[in-house]
């Protein structure tokens, strides 16, 4: 609630991009039917910011001065502005927020190790999608999944998440999805921010280069060519 999303799309990224309160990005989405869509984003918390609202939450809860290290990296802007931001929602509503600087070269192990997170309380992450379907990000919150990162384990979510996954139906296997979507912001297992696009210029004299972020883990230069004339 304390967090100044819009402030955030702003200043780092340049007005390119859309704060939000969802954990998938809407183009995900874009196969499901119009209702299964509504089911997904309608009833998500407000992205607006209310600190007066997050102050008596932190004194209903007696966190006054609690004190929370936030990971910060110069890996990215969208990292470090992020940190910063974070820092300074938690200090407006009277937590003692701590940044935390990390190498570069040692920020993409807090993905993966649970014991690089040792002593961390958050982090900043941009996650990828690499394919247009919701289930890409919702798996992650399944027991033992390694981007489940608070542990969470929930046999109901579990059971579900299986559901949607052997489920051939688009619509079916969306409206799971959704439910998914749903116990996962009401559990606040991440704190989403913003999404924004990753761009690809193309032409028609060239083919090949990906539009989606396997760029990021396929050797994608070697499939770019010339359009067949």
């Amino acid at each position: 609630m304390a967090l100044d999303r819009r402030g955030f799309v702003k200043a780092g990224l340049g007005g390119a991009g859309t704060a939000t309160n969802s954990f998938t990005t809407k183009a995900v989405w874009a196969t499901a039917p119009e209702e299964v869509r509504r089911a997904a984003f309608d009833g998500l918390p407000s992205p607006e910011q209310n600190i007066e609202q997050a102050k008596a939450l932190i004194k209903e809860a007696g966190a006054t001065g609690k004190t929370v290290t936030i990971a910060t990296s110069a890996i990215g802007q969208d990292v470090s502005l992020l940190a910063t931001a974070v820092q300074a929602a938690g200090s407006r509503i009277g937590l003692d927020v701590r940044l935390k600087t990390i190498a570069p070269n040692a920020f993409t192990a807090l993905f993966t190790d649970p014991q690089a997170r040792e002593g961390l309380d958050m982090f900043p992450e941009t996650y990828y999608d690499s394919i247009t379907d919701p289930m890409d990000l919702l798996s992650n919150f399944q027991t033992g999944a390694f981007q489940n990162y608070a542990g969470y384990s929930d046999p109901a979510y579990d059971d579900l998440a299986a559901k949607a996954r052997a489920e051939y139906d688009p619509a079916r296997r969306m409206a799971a999805a959704a439910q998914l979507q749903k116990k996962a912001a009401d559990e606040v297992l991440w704190i989403p921010v913003a999404e924004w696009p990753t761009a690809v210029f193309l032409n028609k004299r060239i083919t090949g280069a990906p539009t989606t972020i396997s760029y990021l883990y396929h050797p994608w230069a070697a499939d770019v060519g010339a359009a067949g004339r």
